[in-house]
C-alpha cells in the first residue's frame, strides 16, 4: 500500500485532544501532598514518594506541552499556549511549595483559590487551548470555569463526603467543565467571527484562520 498513516491535520487535532484530556485529568487526579511535606519536614521523609510527585508534576506539564506542541494552529498561537500552561503549572507548583512551608501566612482566602488543584487543571489545560486555537480574546472568559472547583470543593468537606467521593467530584467537574467550556469558547468565537464577517461582506474578503472554527 502506498498510503500509509499519515501524521496530518486531522491526525494532529486528534492527539492534541487526547493529550491535553490526559493532562488536564492528570493534573486534579495526582496527589502532589508527598512534594509539600517533604519540603515541610526537610528532608525526614525517606521514603520515594515525593520523587514519584514530581515525576507525576513533569509528566503533567509535558503532557500538555505536547498537545499545544503538536495543534494544528500557528507557531505563535502553540507558543502561547505552552507559555501559559507551564507558567500556570510552575507558579502553582511554587507558591504551593512556600505556602506549605508557611511563608505564606496571609491572604489565605486568595490562595484556597489559586492553589486548588481542580482551579489550576482547569486554567491550564483550558485557558492553554483556547489560547492556542487562536479563539477571539472574548472567548477567553470561559477560562471563569476554573473558579468552580474552589468553590464547589469547601461545599463537598462541608457536607463531609468521603475523600474518594471528593476526588471523584472534583475529576468530574474538571473534565466536564473543561469540555463544555471549549465548546463555548467555539460558539462565542463563531458568533464575535460571524458579526466581523458581516461588516466585511462588502469588500468581499474571507475571515482569515489558522483553525477550522466548528471544531473546539
Amino acid at each position: 500500500m502506498e498510503d500509509g498513516l499519515r501524521f496530518d491535520r486531522g491526525a494532529r487535532y486528534g492527539a492534541a485532544i487526547v493529550a491535553a484530556m490526559f493532562g488536564t485529568y492528570l493534573a486534579v487526579a495526582s496527589d502532589f501532598s508527598a512534594i509539600v511535606q517533604a519540603q515541610m519536614y526537610a528532608g525526614t521523609i525517606t521514603n520515594d514518594m515525593p520523587y514519584v510527585d514530581t515525576l507525576q508534576f513533569v509528566l503533567v506539564v509535558a503532557t500538555l506541552v505536547a498537545a499545544f506542541a503538536v495543534l494544528p494552529t500557528s507557531p505563535m498561537r502553540r507558543v502561547g499556549g505552552v507559555t501559559l500552561a507551564c507558567v500556570a503549572l510552575f507558579l502553582w507548583a511554587t507558591f504551593g511549595l512556600l505556602r506549605g512551608a508557611g511563608h505564606l501566612a496571609h491572604l489565605d482566602p486568595l490562595w484556597e483559590v489559586v492553589l486548588n488543584q481542580g482551579f489550576i487543571a482547569l486554567l491550564a489545560g483550558v485557558g492553554g487551548w483556547v489560547v492556542a486555537r487562536g479563539r477571539h480574546p472574548l472567548s477567553w472568559v470561559v477560562v471563569i470555569v476554573a473558579l468552580v472547583p474552589p468553590i464547589v470543593g469547601p461545599r463537598l468537606v462541608e457536607a463531609n463526603v468521603t475523600s474518594g467521593g471528593y476526588a471523584l467530584a472534583m475529576q468530574g467537574i474538571v473534565i466536564v467543565g473543561g469540555l463544555v467550556a471549549t465548546w463555548a469558547a467555539v460558539g462565542i468565537d463563531r458568533l464575535l467571527r460571524r458579526r466581523i464577517s458581516g461588516r466585511d461582506a462588502a469588500t468581499r474578503r474571507p475571515a482569515r484562520s489558522a483553525t477550522t472554527r466548528n471544531e473546539p
